[in-house]
């Protein structure tokens, strides 16, 4: 399955390290400081799309609320969500680009 997880621009957060969200497939996929991540699935498109536009949203409420605590999104187990994806370096474009 092919995912297309967009960085949410970075935002100082004593909890979240980072938030990444797809709109298309109503996902979410967040890293806490403890390190321990975690995938959502059914998530609001209205949500994403407003944490990713507004900056004033702060990344640990945004997450209780519309992950950790709703009753709408479910937790993605590893054959619902590719957590390997993760694993492995992030590609760095040349600095021409």
């Amino acid at each position: 399955m092919f995912n297309m997880l967009i960085d949410v621009p970075s935002r100082t957060s004593t909890a979240v390290r980072t938030l990444k969200v797809d709109a298309l497939a109503g996902q979410a996929f967040v890293e806490f400081h403890t390190g321990y991540t975690y995938a959502y699935g059914n998530v609001s498109k209205r949500a994403i799309l407003n944490v990713l536009f507004n900056p004033d949203v702060s990344l640990g409420f945004w997450v209780n609320r519309h992950l950790v605590q709703s009753e709408r999104t479910t937790q993605l187990n590893g054959d619902e969500f590719d957590y390997k994806q993760f694993d492995s370096p992030s590609v760095e474009l040349p600095a021409f680009v």
